[in-house]
């Protein structure tokens, strides 16, 4: 049994983080050189008000600490943003430099709440020295090493995620697990743009920005494989699945996998629509999750079975047992519960 300094010594010993101050100057050398990428796949698109850079960049012209940004370096030691996307592609955009962000470079400052000649300036109407001072204030940039256990990993971007729009669990694994041997976040990624996906689970967007469809398409597999009782939150379990599918530790055919799963939306889509999953108009994520685990159990395909797979959908939605059963997606013994009738109901069939 460790003593509590051995455990906490251990979990120190397996994160790998580094800290440098940097110019915004440095920044954006390393940003044209690409050696600092900028994927808002896993963040918030680049969305702040013409108020809110404003506010900014006069911030900075008035001497305003900047606080830090969290990157993540890969083993050819580039950098990929993961925390101040808003700042950093602010500063970027007003340079004219930023990658991929049609119609929000070059962009003109509104009036300060500090400065009121803010107003109008652009890049190319703001006197040199004022562009030096820009270019000369420093940002804290926090570094996490992929050689970190990626627990820790999690924990720590979880944590450090205060911003006014902290990102979601599944917009971490997709930062923590997309540099491992099986790209299972590619395909998450890929199943999300599906159209037919996306007009069954009917996402706001809101949900889409915060990765939503690739949770679901991951809770899908990972209640498919469920094979002992949830011991944890469903977050730690989803992450454990990932890191299994990821590091190659269990059998798991990529685009085997992707293909029965479109297959299953498809049939989905024909047969109930969208509705399947919103019996009362919100989307019930037990549903899908019951779904996930019960139908791939009762029958190895889809093929063959549709009739039987659409009578098991409709007896469990009308299933007085399994919608007494509640709803929390807090209690594993709720969710088990679920799963479990769900599975006593397809075999019914």
């Amino acid at each position: 049994m460790l003593t509590l300094e051995e455990e906490i010594s251990n979990k120190r010993n397996t994160l790998k983080t580094d800290r440098l101050d940097m110019s915004f100057g440095e920044l954006m050398n390393i940003y044209d050189d690409g050696e600092l990428f900028i994927t808002p796949e896993y963040q918030r698109v680049f969305r702040w008000s013409n108020f809110q850079q404003t506010r900014f960049i006069e911030s900075i012209l008035v001497g305003v600490p900047i606080p830090p940004i969290f990157v993540a370096e890969d083993n050819e030691g580039k950098w990929e943003l993961v925390d101040g996307l808003q700042r950093i592609s602010t500063i970027f955009a007003f340079f004219g430099i930023l990658q991929g962000a049609e119609g929000k470079n070059n962009f003109t400052l509104s009036e300060g709440e500090l400065i009121k000649k803010l107003e109008g300036i652009t890049i190319e109407t703001l006197p040199p020295r004022l562009k030096t001072t820009i270019k000369r204030a420093v940002c804290r940039v926090e570094i996490v090493r992929w050689d970190s256990n990626e627990d820790i990993r999690y924990e720590l971007f979880n944590r450090l995620n205060t911003g006014a729009s902290p990102l979601s669990d599944q917009e971490i694994r997709n930062c923590i697990f997309r540099a491992y041997p099986i790209n299972l976040n590619q395909i998450l990624r890929d199943i999300a743009k599906i159209p037919n996906y996306e007009t069954l689970i009917s996402p706001t967007d809101t949900k889409k920005e915060q990765m939503f469809l690739e949770e679901l398409a991951l809770r899908y597999f990972a209640f498919k494989y469920l094979d002992e009782e949830l011991k944890t939150t469903i977050s730690d379990y989803l992450n454990k699945f990932m890191r299994k599918v990821s590091n190659n530790e269990m059998k798991f055919n990529l685009e085997e996998e992707k293909n029965n799963f479109m297959g299953y939306i498809e049939f989905l889509n024909t047969n109930f629509g969208k509705k399947v999953f919103r019996p009362n108009g919100l989307f019930a994520l037990h549903i899908f999750d019951s779904l996930a685990y019960a139908i791939p159990r009762a029958y190895d395909t889809l093929e063959g079975n549709e009739d039987k797979i659409k009578e098991g959908i409709q007896n469990l939605l009308d299933d007085e047992n399994y919608n007494s059963i509640g709803t929390s997606t807090f209690s594993n013994m709720r969710i088990k519960k679920r799963m479990e009738r769900a599975s006593e109901i397809f075999n019914l069939v």
